[in-house]
């Protein structure tokens, strides 16, 4: 497992779940330009549940990030996502609505090990 494969990986499925939540978020209140989406997801406290995934594709960035340790918190979150958690709730609600998500889990998951 490559660091920055699972890394691409991670990103794609960041934002195959962001697209899936703008859908949801624009059947309530109309069409968003980019800008006002990013404030929205940035601002907007039903998508703080995203934290968790959203800091561990940063994790990556971060110079002193150690590939099997970023690898561990991507299988803790997401094989499989806990449903105690808000994001895991949030997230399998997710999976049961896009296939563009478990597409893009899927490929993120399959990069992880066991």
């Amino acid at each position: 497992m490559s660091g920055d494969a699972l890394r691409a990986a991670l990103l794609e499925l960041h934002k195959e779940v962001l697209r899936a939540e703008r859908v949801t978020l624009e059947r309530v209140h109309g069409r968003m330009g980019a800008a006002e989406f990013l404030q929205v997801a940035a601002d907007d406290p039903k998508l703080a549940w995203l934290v968790p995934l959203s800091e561990l594709v940063v994790a990556f960035d971060e110079e002193d990030a150690h590939e099997d340790a970023l690898a561990a918190r991507a299988h803790a979150l997401l094989s499989p996502p806990d449903p105690a958690t808000p994001f895991g709730r949030r997230y399998l609600s997710l999976l049961q609505r896009s296939p563009e998500v478990v597409l893009a889990h899927r490929a993120g998951t399959d990069m992880l090990p066991d």
